[in-house]
């Protein structure tokens, strides 16, 4: 069975053009399905910033439910293609090792789709689903990766004291997994799937899963990139931090379990691409946890907004005596 076939069941393509342009611009995530949503509006994010750009999406899943399909297949255009791979029973992680609640197996999924895309291009941008598109990403694209297996961008100071002492690798050089452009036939030569997928599963436990295998096993394979590429925002119930990121960002990731889609965080940037995308008409999650339903109605309160506090406040009472 060919390499790229071992942890894939089906493969669905759904384009309006037989995209056979030499500048398309390949682009991969991973999620399942209650990501899905946040995913699309990821994607619809880059369509808007890109308008003029010819774009693949290849889509990596275990399931994903008819109607977040059919919101998939409506991104579909003459300058966007998309594909759907379906994950097989193959593909395993050790789930000791995603230690942290906010990780899954499914973060774990680049590891392979550089040999499953190996064939269809030379490169392609790697995105998380809890990022943004603000600008056109065709720079970041075409950067030179010569023959360096990826470009990443450095992680903040806060994350490279944590890992400083966990690991023996350069820490000024630690990255960010959340965005990565893999050169694929240099991830090919150096066996990196393989690799990746014996580290994950060695039965050792890395505090960040699989970012951390990634800084071990590309030590000194990588070109460092702008932090406009990745930039991390931490956000809290008014998202005021999104009013204070750089004007230059080009791709802002929402790190930690606080993601702007939950109905709790007043996130005006992920409801300016929610509503652009095919899931504008669907219900956004309400609260992760009991405590930020408690924290939006305060929020509400002193905004002005009494009908909404109440009704927050009730959902707070509601989970805290069940």
């Amino acid at each position: 069975m060919p390499n790229q076939q071992i942890y894939i069941s089906k493969v669905q393509n759904f384009s309006k053009s037989n995209q056979q342009r030499s500048d398309i611009m390949h682009i991969a995530l991973a999620f399942d399905d209650n990501y899905a949503m946040p995913a699309g509006v990821t994607i619809s994010s880059v369509i808007y910033n890109n308008p003029d750009a010819c774009l693949c999406f290849h889509l990596f899943v275990d399931n994903i439910s008819p109607n977040n399909l059919k919101n998939f297949k409506q991104l579909v255009s003459s300058n966007c293609t998309i594909k759907i791979y379906y994950l097989n029973s193959n593909f395993q992680i050790n789930s000791e090792t995603l230690v942290l609640g906010y990780l899954s197996a499914m973060s774990c999924v680049r590891f392979i789709i550089p040999d499953v895309l190996k064939e269809q291009t030379d490169k392609f941008l790697y995105l998380d689903s809890d990022i943004l598109c603000l600008k056109s990403i065709s720079k970041l694209y075409n950067s030179v990766l010569e023959n360096y297996v990826a470009g990443v961008i450095p992680d903040d100071s806060v994350m490279r004291n944590t890992i400083k002492d966990l690991y023996q690798i350069n820490v000024d050089r630690y990255f960010n997994a959340g965005v990565l452009l893999i050169n694929t036939q240099q991830w090919d030569m150096n066996n990196m799937t393989s690799l990746c997928m014996n580290m994950i599963n060695d039965g050792n436990i890395y505090r960040f899963a699989d970012q951390d295998v990634l800084n071990i096993l590309l030590e000194n394979k990588t070109c460092l990139l702008p932090i406009k590429y990745n930039t991390k925002i931490h956000i809290t119930t008014s998202c005021k931090e999104e009013q204070l990121i750089s004007p230059y960002t080009v791709l802002l990731h929402y790190v930690t379990g606080y993601k702007p889609w939950y109905q709790t965080f007043d996130s005006q940037l992920f409801k300016k691409y929610f509503d652009l995308s095919p899931w504008k008409a669907t219900k956004r999650p309400l609260s992760l946890k009991k405590s930020w339903l408690r924290n939006y109605a305060k929020y509400c309160l002193k905004k002005g907004k009494i009908i909404t506090a109440l009704k927050f406040y009730s959902f707070y009472l509601s989970k805290k005596l069940t």
